[in-house]
């Protein structure tokens, strides 16, 4: 793998250059596959095979001048796979192995031999490509069809086999003809997310020097090399619906409105992704016109994915947001997608899910060809801050931090990567007053914002700049940028409740925790619920009421576990089956009202001037009926009491368990039913 590695270069290594194909037969190659005990009629027909550019079975015994039960009986058919009338190599290696070791005049041979049969196919474009190949000098007469055909390529999203054929078209066009080809050949690379190829390709095609012409035939080149260089340069904003045409166009529209909508209103940018979601996948590099008719371009369907990931995240949906990031990353060049705001996914997924980087991760940042957006950058802050605290180095993780605030400023906010606070981080250090220190920063900041839209988002139809841009006609936010997404402010009043809920004391922990709940509902993430019920546990541990906290930590456990954020599913496991899980918590004081806690939703208290023997609403058994198949029995044994109006002490006592086991039941039937309070648990049930 050294000496293939050796042969090609960095920017092959990276993805950013088309690779060779076939590969190289290096050494290593050649000692994987072992002698091929191939007579001379074999490697006949497996040199056709290798260059074949349509997989039908009889196309390559016409070809090769045998027949089926020769192909079979003789040494080639150890090497080909076939079935249903189509062939294919064992293994990709073989085919590099037979295609280095022929001579010239052989592979000359073979495509003279193709180019025959499918004429006779009446096949012509295919015949030309072939009849290209066996051309030992450049044929003129050639150039403009295979420009066409590279063309059709390029309109069906076969962008590899684009770029192939007008880099052969080029070597045969002159004047005009090689400008056009050598713009094909650039847009085709720079769709396929070979930006390197892309740049050197556009740059001939608007070159008088190099294309032997004014270049006027290629008028698109000069736009498609801006979108190549903005790229290059990590502009988030590089790649706009404008650059693309059919399935590309509704692509990027639909992924660049996501980003713009997360903050405001996540359910139509939900709507707007399903409207694509039929889109064909970028096709893999394989045989001529297969595959729909149409179909997303790599570097479009990277966009789409990225967004895909980015509204799954928010959701608080890690297990999703990883999935279809992962399967991205393994075919897409998601390090261009929006200044490579993929590899800032990816790698705070990882961490939230593994609680380390991955490999697939450290190979997506290798390939990213020039710069990143500074958002992102400062993002890698945050990925160090994660990983100290699981580490348990609460000050290293808050000073970083601070450190990406600072750098990324309300873009990183907008960028809402899965975060612990920054205050709590502080309190769990023992550095009360930097905590509060900070805290008053953050109020200071969310303060001025009140009388704001309460979702803090832009327009749906604002403009798109990258950062240092204003955004033009988004009323009310002079001067901020909008290079990921709308405002940032429901990020900053769930940081601030947070905040207060980290450094409550007795008497207000309760309200605290009800706004912080709150807030975090407000967001609709699982994820950013988990972490609120895990600062509600560490609140109420550090003021000595262990049974509240280890009901809160059971419905952190509970939300990580459904989100798929393992790593803090495992703080939460270790926090439950560790007394202390703060540090040493104060004696707790006679007159703190004892708040209640709940595994999953806030379990709001009875009132504290209720009459013991409080009057009991008469709520039938049907008006509860409703939700046997959401809740468990037990669930709703408690659920059914609560509507009748008992407290949970008397729902205790009527069920034989304790108030904490009722506490934990009450917070997974909100959670499951979607209500807040006692009240709605009521009123849903009352309207059936």
């Amino acid at each position: 793998m050294d000496q293939t590695a050796r042969m090609l270069d960095e920017e092959h290594l990276v993805g950013t250059a088309l690779m060779p194909d076939p590969l190289p037969a290096a050494r290593a190659v050649r000692e994987a596959v072992g002698p091929l005990g191939l007579d001379d009629e074999a490697r006949r027909v497996l040199l056709v095979a290798a260059v074949a550019v349509v997989d039908r079975t009889e196309l390559l015994l016409a070809a090769s001048g045998t027949d089926i039960d020769t192909l079979m009986a003789g040494p080639a058919g150890r090497h080909l796979h076939l079935v249903g009338g189509r062939f294919r190599f064992h293994h990709p290696r073989v085919r590099s192995v037979v295609h280095d070791d022929a001579d010239l005049a052989s592979r000359t041979a073979a495509h003279v031999a193709l180019a025959e049969v499918h004429r006779k196919a009446d096949e012509p474009l295919i015949a030309m490509w072939h009849t290209a190949l066996s051309t030992l000098a450049g044929d003129p007469l050639l150039a403009d069809g295979l420009v066409e055909l590279a063309e059709q390529h390029l309109a069906r999203g076969d962008v590899h086999r684009a770029h192939e054929v007008a880099r052969e078209a080029a070597s045969h066009g002159t004047d005009r003809v090689r400008a056009r080809a050598f713009a094909v050949a650039g847009r085709a690379a720079l769709w396929a997310g070979h930006v390197h190829d892309a740049v050197v390709y556009l740059r001939r095609a608007t070159s008088p020097a190099d294309s032997g012409s004014s270049a006027a035939g290629a008028p698109d080149a000069a736009r498609s090399l801006g979108v190549a260089l903005a790229l290059l340069d990590g502009r988030p904003d590089a790649v706009v619906p404008e650059d693309a045409a059919g399935p590309d166009r509704a692509a990027i529209a639909a992924a660049r409105k996501t980003i713009r909508l997360l903050d405001g209103a996540p359910g139509e940018a939900a709507a707007i992704l399903s409207e694509v979601a039929e889109l064909a996948p970028a096709r893999p590099p394989g045989w001529w016109f297969d595959g729909p008719d149409e179909a997303l371009t790599p570097l479009a369907e990277a966009h789409l994915r990225v967004a895909q990931a980015y509204l799954a995240l928010r959701l608080g949906n890690i297990t999703g947001a990883a999935s279809v990031l992962d399967d991205a990353v393994e075919r897409l060049p998601v390090a261009l997608a929006f200044g490579g705001l993929g590899i800032a996914l990816a790698r705070r997924l990882d961490l939230v899910r593994d609680g380390h980087l991955r490999r697939p991760t450290a190979a997506l940042e290798a390939s990213v060809p020039g710069q990143v957006a500074p958002v992102v950058r400062a993002a890698t802050l945050g990925d160090r801050a994660q990983t100290a605290v699981f580490d348990g180095r609460w000050v290293e993780a808050a000073t970083l931090l601070g450190l990406a605030a600072e750098r990324g400023g309300d873009e990183l906010r907008r960028l809402w990567l899965p975060t612990p606070d920054p205050v709590e981080l502080l309190v769990l250090a023992g550095q009360d007053r930097a905590a509060r220190r900070s805290h008053e920063r953050l109020r200071l900041r969310v303060l001025p914002s009140v009388g704001t839209d309460a979702a803090g988002s832009y327009p749906a139809g604002a403009g798109h700049a990258g950062p240092g841009h204003a955004v033009s006609g988004t009323a009310g936010h002079p001067g901020v940028s909008n290079g990921f997404a709308g405002g940032p402010m429901r990020r900053r009043r769930l940081d601030l409740a947070r905040a207060e809920l980290a450094l409550a004391d007795a008497s207000g922990v309760n309200r605290a925790r009800e706004r912080a709940v709150e807030a975090s509902l407000r967001v609709g993430s699982t994820f950013e619920r988990g972490l609120t019920e895990l600062v509600a546990a560490r609140a109420f541990a550090r003021l000595g009421l262990p049974g509240d906290a280890a009901a809160h930590l059971l419905g952190a456990h509970e939300l990580f576990e459904e989100s798929g954020a393992k790593a803090w599913q495992h703080i939460a496991e270790q926090a439950l089956t560790t007394p202390g899980f703060v540090r040493e918590a104060p004696a707790r004081q006679a007159s703190a009202p004892p708040p209640p806690a709940a595994a999953a939703a806030p379990v709001p208290t009875q009132p504290r001037d209720e009459p013991a023997g409080a009057p009991v609403i008469d709520v039938g058994e049907e008006l509860c009926g409703q939700w046997t198949d959401l809740l468990t029995e037990r669930e709703l044994d408690v659920a059914r009491l609560v509507v009748q109006g008992r407290t949970n002490r008397q729902v205790a006592a009527s069920l034989y368990v304790s108030v904490r086991t009722v506490e934990v039941h009450l917070g997974r039937v909100f959670r499951k039913l979607g209500v807040r309070s006692r009240t709605e648990l009521a009123v849903l049930a009352l309207r059936g």
